[in-house]
């Protein structure tokens, strides 16, 4: 790196950190405050109001810890008022990295205010909602276990996997499982490691808990394997009255979330959106709220199973693919060509039709044929 990007470097950093303390002044710091004032800095006034903000944001104070707490902070401000004092003097909130920075952290400040006060009125989790989250998860509470487990990663040829899954369905012991990875020079890599079932993805969890000890789990993806052999499964129950703070503090920040997401959704409905030229093909590939599946163009498929999807190399910007619903839903695959497909978009419901092929020209402006 250069003296010079060094240097640029540097004044970008600076002017960040100076403009995040700009804003604390612009907000604060040159405002007659009604509140009680705990020290000036070359005029401007510090109030109490400012340390006691800070110090809501501090977890955990003990009261006998505040008068440190609130003397720390206060030397705090005084430092960073100090530091606001001297950039305003040689203009600092005039370069263009401050503006920004002042910029950004106003909308951050604004958006993350308007969003918990668009929560603050959801309910608290019910009694009752409570209890069927408890009854519903029993590998979570009632039939908590603490899992020792043997885990594999490898990578196998795809025509291998059934192999693979015929040895641990047949009760093949771990050391088997290695020993047929060696001897097909199949790489791999083990570990032991123990888990309780608040540790395990939720998802993977209730097929885990139905492995019996000494039996394994594998999944596959590709030539990618995982094997996962229970090596013991402890039992350490729960009950409601210790897993009920967990589960309130869960379901409200679930009910948050919801609500943040509803919220948005209104928002984007009734405001009127716009892009650039060059981010309207951006824009056209994002996945609708709640209708698209997103597809990734460097994860393997599955098997076919008769529906297929074949962008060519020169496809327009902005190609939208949907394919129609059915009863076979297994085996839908994707294939984008290796050139760059900006905005293409492609919409699978929940059960595609089995099938089903769609082809797009070359050139934009016809009509892709479906059959």
């Amino acid at each position: 790196m250069t003296n010079k990007n060094i240097t640029a470097r540097r004044v970008a950093i600076t002017s960040t950190v100076v403009a995040c303390a700009l804003l604390l002044a612009a907000c604060t710091g040159h405002k007659k405050s009604a509140t009680q004032s705990a020290a000036r800095v070359d005029g401007t006034e510090i109030t109490v109001s400012q340390i006691n903000y800070r110090l809501q944001r501090e977890r955990g104070l003990r009261a006998d810890q505040m008068d440190e707490a609130s003397r720390k902070v206060l030397e705090q401000l005084i430092d960073e008022q100090l530091i606001v004092d001297r950039a305003e003097k040689v203009k600092m909130d005039q370069q263009p990295e401050a503006q920004q920075a002042l910029l950004a952290a106003r909308r951050e400040v604004l958006a993350r205010a308007y969003v918990e006060q668009a929560v603050s009125n959801v309910p608290t989790p019910s009694d009752q909602a409570l209890h069927a989250y408890y009854d519903s998860n029993e590998a979570l509470f009632a039939n908590r276990r603490v899992y020792t487990l043997k885990e594999y990663l490898a990578r196998v040829p795809e025509d291998q996997v059934p192999a693979l899954r015929a040895l641990v369905d047949a009760g093949k012991s771990p050391e088997d499982i290695e020993a047929w990875f060696k001897q097909h020079d199949y790489p791999f890599r083990g570990q032991q490691s123990t888990h309780a079932a608040e540790q395990v993805p939720l998802n993977a969890l209730k097929s885990l808990a139905a492995t019996p000890e000494g039996h394994a789990l594998v999944i596959s993806a590709g030539n990618q394997v995982h094997v996962t052999y229970v090596i013991s499964a402890v039992s350490q129950p729960v009950t409601f009255d210790r897993a009920k703070p967990a589960i309130a503090q869960f379901l409200g920040s679930d009910a948050r979330r919801k609500a943040t997401e509803a919220n948005m959704a209104a928002l984007k409905t009734s405001g009127t959106i716009s892009y650039a030229p060059q981010y309207a093909a951006l824009a056209a590939s994002a996945p609708a709220l709640g209708t698209l599946k997103d597809v990734d163009a460097a994860s393997t498929a599955p098997a076919p199973s008769g529906t297929r999807v074949t962008l060519p190399a020169d496809t327009a910007s902005g190609v939208q693919v949907t394919l129609p619903a059915a009863s076979d839903s297994a085996g839908v695959r994707v294939t984008l060509p290796a050139t760059n497909t900006p905005g293409v978009r492609v919409s699978l419901p929940t059960a595609p039709a089995s099938g089903v092929e769609v082809r797009l020209p070359a050139q934009p402006g016809t009509d892709a044929n479906k059959k």
